[in-house]
């Protein structure tokens, strides 16, 4: 799926995510420890990373193509406001010369400790750090 259906999905996504009652976010809930993607053709980009702990601790790596191989990512924050995860990042180019190619970039995203429910991932990104975060991936997961 490219970025710009991935964009348009964004507001479906949110809507969707609007209409279920809010489970995310009750101070009673207890810690996950499992995260899936609730729609299957959006897991593609992901791979969750458990740590086992008490609680349990999740890393979120995201695979996106890049023009050139050599791709490198900076998160410059990741913020949970009840049932949304907002995650900005620079996507910061290769230095010297590099084949012109599509390769994958991988960034890893920690996301901590989540309670258990329904939570919308919303990834945007840079390129200049002068420039604001756009959007560039939303998916809704589940943290059981």
């Amino acid at each position: 799926m490219d970025s710009v259906s991935n964009i348009k999905a964004l507001p479906v996504l949110l809507l969707m995510f609007a209409l279920q009652p809010v489970l995310a976010g009750d101070p009673g809930s207890p810690a996950a420890t499992q995260i899936t993607v609730v729609r299957p053709e959006a897991a593609e980009p992901f791979k969750v990373v458990t740590v086992q702990g008490s609680p349990s601790t999740f890393t979120i790596e995201f695979t996106q193509q890049m023009p050139t191989p050599g791709w490198t990512f900076q998160i410059d924050s990741v913020e949970t406001e009840g049932d949304r995860i907002v995650v900005r990042m620079m996507e910061i180019r290769p230095t010297g010369m590099v084949v012109q190619m599509i390769a994958p970039g991988t960034a890893k995203i920690p996301l901590g400790s989540l309670e258990r429910g329904r939570y919308v991932l919303e990834i945007r990104s840079r390129r200049d750090a002068s420039r604001k975060h756009r959007p560039t991936f939303a998916t809704i997961l589940l943290a059981n």
